[in-house]
């Protein structure tokens, strides 16, 4: 066996040198290009179908968020079950911030509340990354009503106790619920009488078939603007400018009643902190985007100036505290 002469051996050891070299190179290469978010598409997860007015906003802030984030965002429909499949499906998706889901009320708030067995937690499955937009709410009547304000629908309702229906999207939503919360905050009886969704329960509306429905500003404007159905107070805590020559429901005594459909943007609970905050400065450039603004503000979107995920967190809470009440005293469910 040959022993190694001296300058074999520093031969040797130059080149293990350099060897190690390049391999730790090649491993800071690899992890920087692993901690560089994002690097390749990410999944947005809607629980509507294309075309509705939700899938648009969200696509058009998918869009947004892609030119900031230099990468694209691709918006995938998962339908059904009251926003149950989409929240599922990003829930079990990898926790890596390339999966969010547009969140609805049910999503976040009611469903925990309507289901005794949900097969996902908002809570424990999900973490807030901001919110999108607020779609205020506006009591309507039919023109049949012999009520042209609020103070003599609620004097009609409680003279008339049991006579008078309301419809809305389904049993559990916001709409049906808005309607049992004014019921308890006026002392009224409202019947609730639920459609297939917000054509039919507006529909049901112009048509006589029930009294008032509480629906979303956007959607009611054209029947309001034609005289089919009749405005009586926005349960906003402003007036909009969309409808601005109709009050307030604090405005007219009933300073609590602040009823918005919301939407916002959660992914899977254990996504870094860091991803997080990458996504929702991409959303918050949306929301600053004069353009963007106008154009959804004329559809009837309320828009934050900005919105972080301890604000939208602070949101669930809140409405979640609102609806457990009304959901309990009623002894609504949604389980069959």
């Amino acid at each position: 066996m040959h022993k190694n002469r001296p300058w074999q051996s520093r031969g040797l050891r130059q080149m293990a040198g350099v060897v190690a070299s390049v391999m730790l190179g090649c491993g800071y290469a690899a992890t920087a290009a692993a901690d560089t978010f994002p690097s390749r598409p990410i999944t947005l997860t809607v629980p509507y179908e294309p075309g509705a007015t939700t899938d648009l906003i969200a696509r058009a802030m998918g869009e947004r968020m892609a030119r900031e984030l230099q990468s694209p965002v691709v918006v995938e429909n998962r339908t059904g079950g009251n926003g149950i499949i989409a929240a599922l499906h990003v829930s079990r998706s990898k926790a890596d911030g390339y999966s969010f889901m547009l969140a609805s009320d049910s999503t976040a708030v009611l469903n925990p509340l309507l289901y005794k067995k949900l097969s996902y937690s908002p809570d424990k499955d999900l973490t807030p990354i901001g919110l999108v937009s607020d779609l205020p709410l506006v009591m309507l009547v039919n023109t049949a009503l012999p009520a042209r304000n609020l103070k003599e629908f609620v004097a009609y309702a409680q003279a008339h106790p049991g006579k008078l229906n309301f419809s809305s999207t389904g049993t559990g939503g916001t709409f049906h619920l808005s309607g049992e919360l004014f019921n308890q905050m006026a002392g009224i009886q409202m019947t609730h009488v639920p459609y297939k969704g917000g054509a039919p329960a507006m529909q049901a509306l112009v048509s006589k078939e029930v009294q008032a429905l509480f629906g979303v500003v956007g959607s009611a404007l054209p029947q309001i603007k034609a005289g089919n159905v009749r405005a009586l107070a926005v349960a906003s805590k402003e007036r909009l400018a969309l409808l601005p020559d109709v009050p307030t429901f604090a405005e007219l005594g009933y300073p609590n009643f602040v009823v918005t459909v919301r939407y916002g943007f959660m992914a899977p609970a254990a996504t870094p902190a860091d991803r997080i905050a990458t996504l929702s400065a991409s959303m918050n450039a949306a929301l600053s985007d004069p353009d963007f603004r106008k154009k959804f503000g004329d559809l009837g979107f309320v828009l934050p100036a900005r919105s972080g995920p301890q604000d939208y967190a602070a949101l669930i809470q809140a409405d979640r505290k609102m609806w457990a009440d009304v959901i309990k005293a009623k002894n609504i469910s949604l389980d069959h």
